[in-house]
């Protein structure tokens, strides 16, 4: 620096020194305050435009028999600026599956979330027994628990991406007390619970009891509203089964998005940053969700969010399971879900599908179980066996008296069959399996397929979005599994 610079320096500090002496002792206050105020402003964008990260899509899974590039996900090219997020919800109370799984499109240019929920019974193309979808994290996740969550869910995102033509670009993987923590850092949650839940399950100490109607939820209230299904005990056996579980879920997590875009709440970013970094796990950093926060500011949750859920068809095969409608389930990934730049076709799923004789066939791809692809036919039919009862003596005909038809030409009348794609939502009594939740892929043992009755009147093979009506046998375990349905529209409605 030349001596005229350094005089000229030197002055400016002198002019500086003389004016701030100037001052009286309030305003040189004041000024500090400003002057500090500013410094640490300025340092703290600093350090947010170092932190927050846009995240980089990751490259297709190579080197294994579940590689993404095996997926027909159509057009490789990418829409700009949106993202695809597996969220799943594990309780680790009852063996630790997926119960919970969200598949999300985000938006960041035009500031909208789509999310479809997949029911955990979803039957997936799998080799082991139980082929429920939420069985596949458990299954691939191995014993090492360094590597549990990376091995289950690289596997579940393949799975995923077969079943929508979407391979999913992250995972989050939340665990209840997380729901819990986050609502309590967000000071409560305003909801709406639409039933009296009361449910007590000693073994996994679960006890849920929660009044209907609105008001400020807790964490631990809402921990217990989510994780809820049926009532049980003195309660009676009220139940909602997974469907209308994962209806209240999807409003719960719209009630919480409304409250955590509220500017107020930006101030809880550290919080929120401690909860993601202990209580979940991801492939996503927190600079990266940081960043997705950011794009997140203006969004209006109401206009801007929507919940759907897989439109399914009910199948039984030694257990409950859903088969999705292929047409229906391909409007929905079209219309805000497929971040591709060309459309998803039926070519680029890999679903299980039924067939008149009883037998599954794969839109895509191979069987992992050749025996799903063998006819299953109705048994030779058994006559019951009829008790010995005395004959009911004929009661005298009263005078006046009308012939009432009796109960058993009552109950004889034939109900009107409806058979479109369904999907369970409405409260029922009567049978649900007992406990919260599925055993492990491994503790099941294969089971002979059980016979179904000819069916007529159905193709060779059933057309994507085609309606089918199955019969079963009633064994002990499709009783405890049954649940009342709703019908489903062509094209469901949104849930807003």
């Amino acid at each position: 620096m030349s001596n005229r610079n350094i005089d000229n320096a030197g002055g400016w500090l002198a002019r500086y020194r003389s004016w701030l002496s100037g001052l009286s002792r309030q305003a040189r206050i004041r000024y500090r305050v400003i002057q500090a105020v500013s410094i640490l402003c300025a340092t703290l964008v600093l350090l947010w435009v170092g932190f927050v990260r846009r995240p980089d899509i990751p490259a297709l899974p190579t080197g294994s028999d579940l590689s993404g590039e095996d997926l027909q996900i159509g057009d490789s090219q990418r829409r700009s600026g949106v993202y695809t997020i597996l969220v799943v919800g594990r309780d680790t109370g009852g063996g630790g599956n997926t119960d919970t799984m969200l598949l999300v499109t985000y938006d960041t240019k035009a500031k909208t979330v789509d999310a479809l929920s997949l029911p955990r019974d979803t039957m997936v193309n799998v080799s082991w027994s139980n082929k429920k979808l939420n069985t596949v994290y458990n299954y691939y996740k191995g014993k090492d628990k360094a590597t549990q969550v990376e091995k289950g869910m690289s596997a579940l995102k393949t799975h995923v991406g077969k079943l929508t033509g979407i391979l999913p670009d992250f995972y989050v993987m939340v665990d209840w007390d997380a729901v819990g923590e986050l609502v309590n850092a967000i000071g409560g949650v305003t909801f709406y619970v639409p039933y009296d839940m009361h449910y007590d399950d000693p073994y996994q100490d679960l006890h849920i009891h929660q009044e209907k109607g609105e008001r400020r939820l807790t964490g631990e209230d809402a921990m217990q509203v989510i994780r809820w299904r049926k009532n049980n005990g003195k309660y009676g056996n009220f139940q909602i089964g997974d469907s209308g579980r994962m209806k209240i879920q999807q409003d719960f997590l719209m009630a919480v998005a409304k409250e955590c875009l509220q500017l107020k709440h930006l101030m809880n970013a550290s919080e929120f940053a401690r909860i993601f970094t202990e209580k979940v796990n991801t492939d996503l950093t927190v600079g990266n969700l940081a960043w997705f926060a950011q794009q997140a500011i203006g969004m209006d949750a109401a206009q801007s969010i929507r919940f759907q859920t897989m439109p399914y068809i009910p199948y039984t095969r030694n257990t409950a399971y859903v088969l999705p409608v292929v047409d229906a389930l391909l409007a929905i990934l079209n219309d805000g879900l497929n971040p591709y730049k060309e459309g998803i076709t039926a070519e680029d799923l890999e679903v299980l599908q039924l067939k008149k004789d009883g037998s599954l066939y794969l839109t895509s791809g191979t069987l992992e179980d050749s025996s799903l692809a063998k006819p299953r036919k109705a048994p030779e039919p058994v006559k019951p066996v009829e008790p010995e009862v005395e004959e009911p003596q004929p009661e005298p005909e009263q005078p006046g008296e009308q012939e009432q038809p009796g109960e058993e030409e009552v109950s004889q009348q034939p109900l009107e069959e409806v058979t479109p794609p369904v999907m369970p939502d409405v409260p029922v009594q009567g049978g649900e399996p007992t406990g919260e939740e599925e055993p492990q892929p491994e503790q099941f043992e294969e089971q002979p397929a059980e016979q179904l009755p000819e069916q007529s009147g159905l193709p060779e093979e059933i057309p994507s979005g085609g309606n089918v009506t199955q019969e079963t046998q009633e064994t002990q375990e499709t009783q405890e599994a049954d649940e009342t349905v709703q019908l489903l529209p062509a094209h469901p409605v949104p849930v807003q």
